[in-house]
């Protein structure tokens, strides 16, 4: 079975849908996936109301939930975001970061999401705590 997300019709996802604005694509990922509203909702931690919004266009969606969003589709946050998005997030945040939201989005055991999250806390203070190191013996001296 292909790892690419198909619609009904047997098309990729991201080849019919990049160009549609992304609350379009929101929807419709959704329902590809068979979600409702309300699940939707409760992955999120918003209301069903909300979630419509998010699709109507009337209200955007945050960024930190759009990985939350893409895994309850079983697509990726890429495919959400089409073209323009792709080559914003690659141009901003680097492809190091892509692949990284690439990997997370693919976990499906929220221990797993938390036991990496947790991971790269660590890592990332333990190399603040490296930087800063030097810069505070230089300024014992």
């Amino acid at each position: 079975m292909s790892s690419t997300p198909r619609m009904r019709d047997g098309e990729p996802f991201v080849a019919a849908r990049s160009a549609e604005p992304i609350h379009h694509r929101l929807k419709r990922a959704r329902l590809e996936a068979g979600a409702t509203l309300a699940q939707m909702g409760v992955a999120l931690g918003v209301s069903p109301q909300q979630v419509l919004k998010y699709e109507r266009g009337q209200n955007r969606l945050c960024a930190d939930r759009l990985p939350v969003w893409a895994a309850l589709c079983g697509t990726s946050v890429e495919e959400l975001l089409g073209d323009a998005g792709r080559h914003a997030l690659t141009h901003f945040a680097g492809e190091g970061v892509m692949s990284l939201v690439q990997a997370f989005t693919s976990i499906s055991d929220a221990s797993v999401r938390r036991a990496l999250i947790e991971t790269a806390r660590a890592l990332a203070l333990a190399d603040r705590q490296r930087r800063e190191k030097p810069a505070t013996n230089v300024a014992a001296e």
